[in-house]
Protein backbone atom coordinates (compact mmCIF):
# COMPACT_ATOMS: atom_id res chain seq x y z
CA UNK A 1 0.00 0.00 0.00
CA UNK A 2 1.57 3.73 -0.52
CA UNK A 3 1.81 5.59 2.10
CA UNK A 4 0.63 9.07 2.12
CA UNK A 5 4.12 10.26 2.52
CA UNK A 6 5.23 8.44 -0.90
CA UNK A 7 2.01 10.22 -2.34
CA UNK A 8 2.82 13.59 -1.28
CA UNK A 9 6.30 13.33 -2.24
CA UNK A 10 5.72 12.26 -5.78
CA UNK A 11 7.92 8.82 -5.60
CA UNK A 12 5.41 6.98 -7.43
CA UNK A 13 4.96 10.10 -9.99
CA UNK A 14 1.48 10.37 -8.35
CA UNK A 15 1.58 13.76 -6.97
CA UNK A 16 3.09 17.08 -7.49
CA UNK A 17 6.48 16.08 -8.93
CA UNK A 18 5.13 15.17 -11.59
CA UNK A 19 1.84 16.75 -12.29
CA UNK A 20 3.40 19.53 -14.90
CA UNK A 21 5.20 17.28 -16.86
CA UNK A 22 2.45 14.24 -17.29
CA UNK A 23 -0.29 16.64 -17.89
CA UNK A 24 -2.90 17.12 -15.26
CA UNK A 25 -5.99 15.69 -17.15
CA UNK A 26 -4.92 12.04 -17.62
CA UNK A 27 -5.24 11.95 -13.91
CA UNK A 28 -1.53 10.76 -13.40
CA UNK A 29 -2.21 7.25 -14.17
CA UNK A 30 -5.01 6.36 -11.89
CA UNK A 31 -7.49 6.27 -15.04
CA UNK A 32 -9.27 9.40 -14.17
CA UNK A 33 -8.95 13.35 -14.30
CA UNK A 34 -7.47 16.06 -12.46
CA UNK A 35 -6.79 19.23 -12.02
CA UNK A 36 -4.84 21.39 -9.59
CA UNK A 37 -6.10 23.75 -7.23
CA UNK A 38 -3.88 26.76 -6.50
CA UNK A 39 -5.16 28.71 -3.22
CA UNK A 40 -3.72 30.49 -0.21
CA UNK A 41 -4.98 30.62 3.53
CA UNK A 42 -5.00 33.95 3.17
CA UNK A 43 -7.47 34.21 0.13
CA UNK A 44 -10.96 34.59 1.50
CA UNK A 45 -11.96 33.68 -2.27
CA UNK A 46 -10.05 30.33 -1.79
CA UNK A 47 -12.55 30.18 1.59
CA UNK A 48 -15.38 29.97 -0.61
CA UNK A 49 -13.90 27.73 -3.33
CA UNK A 50 -13.06 25.21 -1.01
CA UNK A 51 -16.60 25.06 1.02
CA UNK A 52 -18.02 24.70 -3.08
CA UNK A 53 -15.56 21.75 -3.64
CA UNK A 54 -16.23 20.49 -0.40
CA UNK A 55 -19.85 19.69 -2.12
CA UNK A 56 -19.09 19.06 -5.56
CA UNK A 57 -15.64 16.80 -5.21
CA UNK A 58 -17.73 13.97 -3.57
CA UNK A 59 -20.31 13.93 -6.23
CA UNK A 60 -17.47 13.60 -8.57
CA UNK A 61 -15.17 10.76 -7.03
CA UNK A 62 -13.73 10.07 -10.90
CA UNK A 63 -12.19 13.62 -10.43
CA UNK A 64 -9.12 14.00 -8.64
CA UNK A 65 -8.37 17.19 -7.25
CA UNK A 66 -4.61 18.03 -5.99
CA UNK A 67 -3.92 21.16 -3.55
CA UNK A 68 -1.36 23.34 -4.69
CA UNK A 69 -0.37 26.22 -1.89
CA UNK A 70 0.72 30.05 -3.26
CA UNK A 71 4.49 30.50 -2.23
CA UNK A 72 4.89 34.09 -3.80
CA UNK A 73 5.61 35.42 -0.26
CA UNK A 74 7.23 35.16 3.29
CA UNK A 75 3.30 34.96 4.41
CA UNK A 76 2.35 32.45 1.80
CA UNK A 77 5.57 30.16 2.44
CA UNK A 78 4.71 30.16 5.87
CA UNK A 79 0.54 29.28 5.65
CA UNK A 80 1.81 26.68 2.86
CA UNK A 81 4.15 24.50 5.22
CA UNK A 82 1.24 24.25 7.86
CA UNK A 83 -0.68 23.03 5.23
CA UNK A 84 1.94 20.92 4.23
CA UNK A 85 2.96 19.90 7.15
CA UNK A 86 -1.11 18.65 8.11
CA UNK A 87 -0.58 16.64 4.82
CA UNK A 88 2.50 15.08 5.69
CA UNK A 89 0.86 14.18 8.62
CA UNK A 90 -1.93 12.63 7.18
CA UNK A 91 -4.32 15.18 7.96
CA UNK A 92 -3.95 17.60 5.11
CA UNK A 93 -7.79 17.83 4.48
CA UNK A 94 -8.90 18.05 7.95
CA UNK A 95 -5.98 20.59 8.46
CA UNK A 96 -7.13 23.09 5.75
CA UNK A 97 -10.97 22.83 6.37
CA UNK A 98 -10.37 23.82 10.06
CA UNK A 99 -7.69 26.35 9.07
CA UNK A 100 -9.44 28.17 6.26
CA UNK A 101 -12.64 28.28 9.26
CA UNK A 102 -10.79 29.00 11.70
CA UNK A 103 -10.02 31.90 9.91
CA UNK A 104 -12.84 32.95 7.92
CA UNK A 105 -15.76 32.12 10.62
CA UNK A 106 -13.54 32.30 13.66
CA UNK A 107 -11.62 35.69 13.12
CA UNK A 108 -8.70 34.09 14.06
CA UNK A 109 -5.21 35.33 12.77
CA UNK A 110 -3.48 33.53 10.50
CA UNK A 111 -0.23 32.99 12.49
CA UNK A 112 1.43 30.21 14.04
CA UNK A 113 -1.02 29.92 17.73
CA UNK A 114 -3.74 29.27 15.54
CA UNK A 115 -1.83 26.96 13.32
CA UNK A 116 -0.90 24.56 16.20
CA UNK A 117 -4.57 24.96 17.95
CA UNK A 118 -6.27 23.79 14.63
CA UNK A 119 -3.50 21.07 14.24
CA UNK A 120 -4.12 19.72 17.02
CA UNK A 121 -8.35 20.40 16.56
CA UNK A 122 -7.46 17.89 14.08
CA UNK A 123 -5.99 14.94 16.32
CA UNK A 124 -1.89 16.15 15.44
CA UNK A 125 0.45 16.79 18.32
CA UNK A 126 1.62 19.94 18.34
CA UNK A 127 5.21 18.89 18.82
CA UNK A 128 4.98 17.06 15.65
CA UNK A 129 3.30 19.36 13.67
CA UNK A 130 5.95 22.31 14.34
CA UNK A 131 9.25 19.32 13.35
CA UNK A 132 7.04 18.25 10.62
CA UNK A 133 6.79 22.12 9.43
CA UNK A 134 10.82 22.50 9.84
CA UNK A 135 11.03 18.98 8.07
CA UNK A 136 12.40 18.10 4.47
CA UNK A 137 9.22 16.80 2.96
CA UNK A 138 7.68 19.72 4.02
CA UNK A 139 10.70 21.98 2.16
CA UNK A 140 10.47 19.57 -0.62
CA UNK A 141 6.71 20.37 -1.36
CA UNK A 142 7.04 24.14 -0.35
CA UNK A 143 9.79 23.90 -3.38
CA UNK A 144 7.57 22.20 -5.50
CA UNK A 145 4.92 24.62 -4.89
CA UNK A 146 6.75 27.13 -5.89
CA UNK A 147 8.36 25.72 -9.10
CA UNK A 148 4.28 25.28 -10.32
CA UNK A 149 3.79 29.05 -8.94
CA UNK A 150 6.61 30.30 -11.75
CA UNK A 151 6.10 27.72 -14.02
CA UNK A 152 1.99 28.99 -14.72
CA UNK A 153 2.98 32.41 -13.67
CA UNK A 154 0.11 32.36 -10.46
CA UNK A 155 0.31 35.66 -8.83
CA UNK A 156 -3.20 35.28 -7.59
CA UNK A 157 -4.97 32.47 -5.81
CA UNK A 158 -7.77 31.41 -6.30
CA UNK A 159 -6.20 29.10 -9.46
CA UNK A 160 -7.04 26.37 -11.09
CA UNK A 161 -4.37 24.22 -13.68
CA UNK A 162 -6.30 22.01 -15.78
CA UNK A 163 -4.99 19.94 -19.23
CA UNK A 164 -1.87 22.19 -18.62
CA UNK A 165 -3.86 25.52 -18.85
CA UNK A 166 -3.78 28.11 -15.87
CA UNK A 167 -7.29 29.42 -15.22
CA UNK A 168 -7.45 32.37 -13.12
CA UNK A 169 -10.31 32.57 -10.80
CA UNK A 170 -13.24 34.32 -9.94
CA UNK A 171 -13.78 35.46 -13.32
CA UNK A 172 -15.91 33.02 -13.69
CA UNK A 173 -17.64 30.78 -11.36
CA UNK A 174 -15.94 27.85 -10.44
CA UNK A 175 -18.21 25.14 -10.37
CA UNK A 176 -19.03 25.92 -14.15
CA UNK A 177 -15.67 25.99 -15.19
CA UNK A 178 -15.61 22.16 -13.61
CA UNK A 179 -18.61 20.79 -14.52
CA UNK A 180 -18.01 22.12 -18.24
CA UNK A 181 -14.60 20.08 -18.31
CA UNK A 182 -15.43 17.35 -16.66
CA UNK A 183 -18.96 16.92 -16.65
CA UNK A 184 -21.84 17.76 -14.50
CA UNK A 185 -22.55 15.52 -11.21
Amino acid sequence: MLSRRAFLLGTTGSFLANLPLVGVANGAGTGGRSFMGVFSFACPYCYKLSLQLGIWLPLNPQVKHYPVHIVSSPDDLKLAAAGYSAAVLGKGDAFRAAFFKAIYEGNQKPDERTMVAVAESVGLEAAGFVAAIKGADVAELLARSEDITQQFQITATPAFIIDMQRLRLPDKDPLEILQEEFGKA
